[in-house]
């Protein structure tokens, strides 16, 4: 962590968040220290080319009630990663670099594309997002409320 800058907020273990760009006003997220990166719930990942540039096309995933709603999205991809998953598989994932909004506050992240049908939160909230943005409260949750677009 940079010792010149300060976060500016706490957050709890699970916060609301947005990612304006992928027009997804409201996501519930896990926040988990002990993963690096961020990860999103993305099925039916696509790779085309616009511009010159390789973009994503991906259905991802909002809620976990079944059926979950989901939202077709586009982002230029910005990596493919190798990331080793809760089950201790490594894997290779599509990563966009996206907004994310957390009550008033808004920074860019890295998000990793993948599975997370048989986890309780489609989204997880790794602590190199967090890095001087927020501190974690692990005792209590959505401190933020939801966020101001």
């Amino acid at each position: 962590m940079n010792p010149h800058i300060a976060p500016n907020m706490i957050i709890g273990a699970c916060e609301w968040i947005a990612l304006p760009e992928l027009s997804i006003e409201r996501i519930r997220a896990r926040v988990d220290t002990g993963a690096k990166s961020c990860a999103l719930h993305a099925t039916d990942i696509e790779k085309f080319e616009r511009d010159g540039d390789l973009w994503l096309r991906f259905k991802a995933h909002l809620g976990h009630a079944r059926p979950s709603s989901s939202r077709l999205c586009e982002a230029r991809l910005a990596d493919e990663r190798r990331v080793r998953s809760t089950s201790g598989d490594v894997e290779s994932r599509f990563t966009i670099r996206t907004p994310i909004i957390i009550g008033h506050s808004r920074w860019m992240v890295d998000i990793t594309l993948t599975d997370r049908a048989q986890m309780r939160y489609r989204m997880l909230l790794g602590r190199t997002a967090m890095e001087n943005h927020a501190l974690v409260y692990p005792a209590r949750t959505f401190l933020q409320g939801k966020p101001r677009l």
